[in-house]
């Protein structure tokens, strides 16, 4: 029977590897996320300014009404 050496510092570097790895990998999904939001948003505003119904803006963003109607209660002069 062959045992390999446990090496504990070999051990740790490669659990905080995985750890970094996978901290990245959300951080990537979570920016990419924040920035398709954005983009809807950005979208919706212009819609809005030309005058789309809310319907319509929230079946070509996938915004949720309520986030549109907010959108264009910030777009009214005060």
């Amino acid at each position: 029977m062959l045992m390999t050496e446990y090496d504990y510092d070999t051990d740790i570097a490669v659990q905080r590897e995985e750890a970094y790895e996978d901290g990245l990998s959300k951080g990537l999904q979570q920016g990419i996320s924040q920035g398709a939001y954005e983009k809807a948003v950005e979208t919706a505003r212009m819609l809005l300014s030309f005058g789309d119904s809310i319907e319509k803006i929230a079946t070509i963003t996938g915004l949720s009404l309520e986030t549109i109607q907010q959108l264009e209660k910030d777009l009214q002069p005060r």
